[in-house]
């Protein structure tokens, strides 16, 4: 029997639980580049239903860099959205079923320049209903360091989220409404100007329009970057 990806003969369905996402690791590369490996990152326990979700953020100093492709574990991943914001505050979220193996890894290729940074927030989802997401929001301003959308969401569903300000002063930290942080902090070669932020929440109700933004604390909170969700069920 064969059925499409991400969906699974009826049988299987009632051994299923629900659609659920989980957190795994965060990294960055701070070698300038076009191309970045993450070399051997957890995916977490094999699953012939693993969804392996990416979120990612980037930027350069004096081209805009784009996304143009991304790979996990080996199997071409789909750009769900990427948002083009300000040179130094851009991000994507991405993903790729991949049932099998514990780890490999994770290759970020960027065009446009040579960007100076760049980092992943990896997250392993399972169970999943439909074999696409269900909704994508979005913010390129901040006012005061909030950026802030809505989003729509399935019964049982889940939402990540990423958050990649500009440059500004001193960023400390982040508050998120709407999904639990999982990562913060300021780059390791950008200590005192540049920050990224993640986080999730899973096993949620419907919602026609449930609340996702990110505050960044700083002495001169940023006025432009950008803020990512995406829900699926």
């Amino acid at each position: 029997m064969s059925f499409l990806p991400g969906l699974f003969p009826a049988g299987a369905a009632a051994t299923r639980g629900s659609p659920a996402l989980a957190f795994l690791q965060h990294t960055e590369d701070t070698v300038d580049a076009t191309t970045f490996t993450f070399a051997g990152q957890n995916l977490g326990t094999a699953d012939v239903t693993r969804r392996i979700v990416v979120a990612v953020t980037w930027g350069d100093t004096a081209t805009p860099a784009t996304l143009a492709s991304a790979t996990i574990a080996g199997v071409a991943a789909t750009i769900h959205t990427q948002l083009a914001g300000a040179l130094q505050g851009r991000c994507a979220l991405i993903s790729a079923l991949v049932p099998t193996g514990t780890s490999d890894s994770i290759v970020i290729n960027l065009s446009g320049g040579t960007p100076d940074r760049c980092a992943i927030g990896v997250y392993r989802a399972i169970n999943e209903t439909v074999a696409t997401h269900h909704a994508v929001a979005s913010d390129l301003t901040a006012t005061a360091g909030l950026f802030t959308t809505t989003i729509a969401v399935p019964a049982n569903g889940w939402v990540v989220a990423v958050c990649a300000p500009n440059v500004c002063t001193t960023p400390t930290n982040s508050t998120w409404v709407g999904v639990t942080e999982t990562y913060d902090g300021a780059y390791g070669d950008a200590l005192t100007t540049l920050f990224r932020s993640g986080g999730f929440v899973s096993g949620l109700p419907l919602e026609a329009a449930r609340t996702v933004s990110c505050t960044i604390t700083a002495g001169t909170p940023p006025t432009t970057g950008s803020l990512a969700a995406m829900s699926w069920g």
